[in-house]
């Protein structure tokens, strides 16, 4: 924390993200602790042990390079010191560097590497592995990971120190999961070098270390076996800090280290995030085209109506027009009249685009039915009911799931593997009417809505099924029952959805679309500021099979021209990194396609997450009931730095 100095620069290709800790899992108790400081260096702090088994930290500056064989970065001169003393009586002039050997790091990938150090006589070359990820430094899906935002204060990661006491200092990363780790390299009351180690959270602006650790035990080198680390807990630490400067307050409970205050001012600050942290936009990270599928102008009433309701990998469109199953062929730029008399319900194609799920409607009866090109329609085999209605396809198009009716006139909601029988899904006295709205890839798993009768209306509440047990309500963290459950990842272990049941205006997110994880993680998607705040403003349509991007609709405000007076649907785009934005804020951005539509849905999204399709409709005065409308939001990658 006291050897940032001026290094020649070069080429680099190690990105911001190889910011974190890494150690060697045949280690535990000791490991590096590194920061990307720019394209050309970093910093890198390896806390361990000497010869007799007390703690000792290494510390050294180093230059990325790259060559044909791999990343890797030098770190030529490493150091460690000694003289200080903990607390009041420290002096920086007291403090000695000694430089003691060298180290330096090279990657497989973002999660592993090799770790070769010379000093002190000794000479290794270890594996080293990822134990800690810096949050928004990097190395994660283009989209983020789902329910862990990166929140403002991220940058504050980097190291932090006094002036005055030049020779110690906190090494603070949070970290992806939103909780912070801190490493304070500092001395005993003899001089000898010490680090304490503990995680903490954010509570209340400041962050809080219930537990730091001073450990001993293990030797330096070959000499080290883990069986010997004893850690021993040292006391507390609270850090108020923010991107500048901030202060430190300790509570030791060992009587040599006591309490105390440290004034801080930051010393380093780690390539990426900034301070404060701002999210990326949608076009930051994808180069975005709108792609308009022609439909010719007509009405709902018209042979001429299609509307646009699913998607293939390859671009290939599904809907319905005028009762019949038309696809949208990318190639030839046509629409196929595939006939059938299909129920007023949307169309499913899968991602190969080889197969069609659909709801037939014959002699006042629904059965589920699917359609390939080499076979044409059929009832989907293994539906033993009365009549069938599918709402829900798994990602992979080997699970369908749906409601339907048996010859005691129930209404039990079932699941269906593909060349497999239905499954009837249970009902209890508090779900007894389950729609399941998604469906897991290994069928285990659906999701959706059942109904409540508070008054003479029915109310949703989220409900979910898993293969071992029976349908539950969905709730909260903090115990509230969710309203709308309507889209989930690949094996539904997170579940997009939106609304509380009991609709609260005082509420801190009312009516948001949230998404929930299986650990419990919940999590708001936003608000939009064109959104009025009501208990059923936002609705989830789709995400993808990570669960990193999710699409949907949401009531808007100012209408159009021709409903002056009502809020029209809007449709939104949300992902981890960037949070929630409308199609809308898109097109005005990005000068793309244009927001001249009643109303316009997100309504599918592809595998890849590189294709959103938009359905919606738009109103003129010679076709009250409005033409529809149906654009592909094609989204390339850029390139990322890791």
């Amino acid at each position: 924390l006291l050897l940032i100095v001026s290094i020649a620069s070069s080429a680099a290709t190690i990105g911001a993200g190889f910011s974190g800790m890494w150690y060697d899992v045949a280690r535990s108790g000791e490991g590096l602790q590194l920061e990307i400081l720019d394209a050309n260096n970093a910093l890198v702090e390896w806390f361990t042990y000497d010869e007799q088994g007390k703690q000792r930290w290494l510390q050294g500056v180093g230059q990325i390079k790259h060559d044909p064989a791999g990343d890797s970065i030098d770190f030529p001169q490493m150091y460690v010191t000694h003289g200080g003393k903990f607390g009041s009586g420290f002096d920086p002039k007291e403090v000695k560097v000694q430089p003691v050997g060298s180290v330096s790091l090279s990657f497989n990938d973002c999660a592993s590497g090799t770790f070769h150090y010379a000093a002190f006589g000794q000479s290794q070359t270890l594996p080293i592995t990822r134990l800690t990820q810096a949050m928004g430094a990097g190395c994660q899906p283009i989209n983020g990971i789902p329910g862990q935002p990166v929140m403002d204060y991220a940058g504050q990661s980097g190291s932090w120190y006094n002036a005055t006491r030049s020779g110690e200092g906190f090494a603070l990363q949070w970290l992806a999961s939103g909780q912070a780790i801190v490493t304070w390299y500092t001395y005993d009351t003899q001089g000898n070098q010490v680090w304490l180690l503990g995680v903490g959270r954010e509570q209340d602006g400041a962050i809080v270390f219930d537990q730091m650790a001073i450990t001993a035990g293990a030797h330096f080198g070959t000499a080290f076996d883990p069986v010997n680390v004893k850690k021993v807990d040292w006391g507390t630490l609270t850090l108020r800090i923010d991107c500048h400067g901030g202060a430190a307050h300790y509570a030791s409970k060992q009587s040599a280290f006591g309490t105390g205050d440290i004034t801080l001012t930051r010393l380093t600050s780690l390539q990426q995030p900034g301070c404060p942290t701002i999210k990326p936009k949608l076009s930051d990270l994808y180069n975005i085209t709108w792609d308009e599928i022609p439909i010719a102008e007509g009405s709902p009433a018209s042979p001429n109506y299609i509307s646009a309701e699913s998607i293939a990998d390859d671009g290939t469109i599904a809907g319905r027009r005028g009762g019949h199953l038309v696809l949208w062929h990318l190639n030839t730029q046509t629409w196929e009249d595939v006939p059938l008399q299909l129920r007023a319900s949307p169309v499913a194609i899968s991602p190969d685009g080889s197969t069609v799920i659909a709801t037939e409607e014959h002699d006042s009866l629904v059965h589920v039915v699917l359609w390939q090109r080499l076979i044409g329609w059929q009832r989907l085999p293994g539906d033993m009911l009365k009549q069938s209605g599918y709402s829900a396809v798994s990602r992979n198009f080997q699970y369908i799931a749906g409601t339907g009716e048996d010859a005691s006139g129930n209404f039990p909601a079932w699941v269906l593997p593909m060349g497999g029988v239905q499954q009837l899904l249970p009902k209890t006295d508090a779900v007894s009417l389950l729609t399941p709205f998604a469906v897991a890839n290994d069928g285990k798993i659906a999701i959706g809505v059942t109904l409540r009768f508070p008054t003479n209306f029915p109310v949703r509440v989220a409900a979910r099924w898993d293969s071992n047990g029976v349908p539950a309500i969905m709730h909260s963290p903090q115990d509230e029952e969710l309203a709308v459950a309507s889209a989930c990842d690949a094996n539904c272990s997170i579940v997009f959805g939106a609304g509380l049941y009991t609709y609260d205006p005082k509420h801190a997110h009312p009516g948001e679309a949230w998404l929930l994880k299986n650990d419990a993680t919940l999590e708001y998607l936003g608000a939009l500021p064109d959104a009025p705040v009501t208990a059923r403003s936002y609705a989830v349509t789709d995400a993808t099979p990570d669960g990193s991007m999710a699409v949907g609709a949401y009531q808007a405000y100012p209408p159009s021209t021709s409903y002056p007076a009502a809020a029209v649907s809007r449709a939104f785009i949300w992902t981890q990194a960037t949070g929630i934005l409308s199609v809308r804020s898109l097109i005005d951005e990005l000068d793309i396609g244009d927001d001249d539509w009643d109303v316009i849905n997100a309504v599918r999204i592809t595998s890849d997450g590189q294709k959103i399709l938009l359905g919606g409709l738009h109103r003129l005065d010679r076709y009250p009931l409005g033409y529809a409308r149906a654009v592909v939001l094609k989204l390339a990658p850029k390139s990322a730095s890791n």
